[in-house]
């Protein structure tokens, strides 16, 4: 099973550290290890300065309306569930960040970034276990010419 946690990021920010997302990704990583309660605190302001909370509503209709086209969808409050045949997922969607389960073909997990890649452009998605991150939606290098 794979799980990923994606935050929305602010804008500035994501232009900062684009090409350098590991830096981003160690943040989130030492917060989720982190066993000092000192030390989260720390971690979670900086997280809390540099994301922004997500539009809760809206991600549910949209993840509601692409995701009940599956045989066997179900919401309960805040999380959102599929199964069918060799797909199942879940994501539940919180005030400062989306936390998704899959397992099977990546074809639901594409399904789901897509949505939120059309609802929000700054979203970082981040699979701790097998240390793989990146933006849902990367931003365009603008060329300066001097």
């Amino acid at each position: 099973m794979r799980t990923y946690e994606l935050y929305l990021i602010q804008e500035d920010i994501t232009k900062t550290y684009f090409g350098r997302e590991f830096l981003l990704f160690d943040l989130f990583t030492r917060f989720a290890q982190s066993r000092s309660l000192s030390e989260k605190k720390v971690l979670y302001k900086q997280m809390k300065y540099i994301t922004l909370p997500l539009q809760v509503m809206k991600l549910h209709h949209k993840m509601e309306q692409a995701l009940r086209t599956y045989e066997k969808y179900e919401r309960n409050d805040y999380m959102h569930i599929v199964s069918n045949g060799n797909v199942y997922g879940e994501v539940s969607i919180k005030s400062q960040y989306i936390r998704m389960y899959t397992s099977g073909n990546v074809e639901l997990e594409t399904a789901i970034f897509e949505v939120l890649r059309k609802c929000e452009m700054t979203f970082l998605a981040m699979d701790y276990e097998s240390k793989q991150y990146g933006w849902l939606n990367p931003l365009k290098q603008v060329r300066t010419y001097i």
